[in-house]
């Protein structure tokens, strides 16, 4: 992960358990660690994404936290769900910011937005 910059880093809410999965957002890709003993990594290039999702019910509303779900063009992970995230609006919004510079720095087009002439 040389020269990239870290966007958001954090964890999931878990009600004062310990969490073993970290997430992190760079201006690139999201990348997702899981597990204690045996981790677990995988990526989610930022150009893929097509669509984010947020979902809150009221207690999470009151406590700024919800997950956060990511659909893409990825062909192992097309909807991922991050869980429980803290302050998940700035994070949604963050997000989806990182999403369409990604797109136009790698001019990544979805094929509804090329135009045949």
């Amino acid at each position: 992960m040389q020269n990239e910059n870290v966007l958001w880093e954090g964890k999931p809410f878990n009600f004062g358990f310990p969490s073993f999965t970290h997430y992190r957002i760079t201006e690139r890709r999201i990348v997702v660690e899981k597990g204690i003993f045996t981790k677990r990594r995988e990526e989610i290039q930022l150009y893929r994404i097509r669509d984010i999702t947020l979902k809150r019910n009221l207690l999470e509303r009151m406590l700024k936290i919800g997950d956060i779900t990511v659909l893409s063009t990825d062909t192992t992970s097309p909807s991922y769900l991050l869980r429980n995230i803290r302050d998940s609006v700035t994070v949604s919004d963050l997000l989806g910011q990182a999403a369409e510079t990604a797109r136009l720095k790698f001019r990544a087009q979805e094929l509804t937005e090329i135009q045949v002439q």
